[in-house]
């Protein structure tokens, strides 16, 4: 979709008034098409406009209600159009909100800032997933939908990525069969579960946090439209296990100093046997470079172990 200046300029004059255009630098597509704008004075502000049906206008306006009405850190909405008068479809403007991807921190942190890292982040979840609900579903609900823990397993386990890797070869007939019956047996268990706030998309590159002084702290996730209410252990999977990055025994007792519990090691694998298969065939849409290839050949090479120890709990 191509967006013209004019549009953007006729947007802020009608949403931010008083404020001028000064430079636009059109981001591109990832889930939605973001469009960098720098106003007079040198502040930014991003556009982010919906590309399909799916509504990422609510459900991202929705995420940072959310975050704002519980104390957690987010770049603020400063304005929602969803009458497709200026532009072709609805959009918010959001204010820019300062930050590191994790990914790129941890490229040149040394073991302690890494870990103080994981610290931050394990208090940033943990007040998260304090917030609770009724139900496991989306946040603007679906009358309907099924539970996210069926769903997932008909559409990620039996079907798309599980199918896929077999299909492909990545995994063999009998560790397919396995995932399947392991998930299966295990569905009810999955479901018993507190419904708490959660990213479902938690990764190196959707992280961001910022040095404050000694100490460090969140800033943001992106994209916000992607929370939905579920399952702790679902985050905590990737952040245990990142896809596209390395565990660490001692990142992990950082966080884990940093949430205040330890999650049940049963529910965590079952999360990861999933996460690795979506991994592997390209799901998290993750930056593409030698090294996330590289991770990306090699990340099922131990699945079995994983499903040997899930069966051994």
């Amino acid at each position: 979709m191509e967006i013209p200046i004019s549009d953007i300029e006729r947007s802020v004059h009608k949403h931010l008034p008083g404020r001028f255009v000064h430079h636009i630098n059109d981001r591109g597509v990832w889930e939605r098409h973001i469009v960098e704008v720098t106003l007079d004075g040198g502040d930014v502000v991003f556009f982010k406009i919906q590309i399909t049906d799916w509504n990422t206008t609510g459900f991202e306006a929705r995420g940072v209600q959310l975050f704002d009405d519980n104390g957690l850190p987010t770049a603020p909405v400063l304005a929602i159009d969803v009458s497709c008068e200026i532009l072709p479809n609805p959009y918010l403007i959001q204010a820019w909100r300062g930050g590191t991807r994790l990914g790129a921190l941890l490229e040149r942190a040394d073991g302690a800032a890494a870990e103080q890292m994981y610290e931050a982040m394990g208090c940033f979840f943990g007040k998260m997933h304090s917030i609770h609900n009724e139900r496991s579903e989306l946040l603007l609900p679906f009358p309907g939908a099924p539970h996210p823990n069926d769903y997932m397993y008909q559409a990620e386990i039996i079907g798309g990525s599980g199918k896929e890797a077999l299909t492909r070869g990545r995994i063999t007939q009998a560790t397919y069969d396995r995932a399947i019956a392991l998930w299966r047996d295990n569905l009810d268990y999955l479901k018993d579960h507190q419904p708490s706030l959660i990213s479902s998309s938690p990764f190196l590159w959707t992280i961001y946090l910022k040095a404050d002084g000694l100490a460090w702290r969140v800033t943001k996730l992106t994209p916000m439209a992607e929370l939905m209410w579920w399952d702790p252990a679902y985050n905590l999977a990737f952040l245990q296990y990142p896809p596209f990055g390395e565990s660490s025994a001692s990142r992990w007792g950082a966080f884990l100093r940093g949430y205040g519990s330890e999650p049940e090691r049963k529910r965590i694998l079952l999360y990861l046997v999933m996460q690795r298969l979506c991994a592997a065939m390209g799901v998290y849409r993750e930056p593409k470079n030698a090294a996330t290839e590289a991770w990306a050949d090699e990340c099922l090479d131990d699945l079995g172990a994983v499903l040997d120890e899930i069966e051994r709990l």
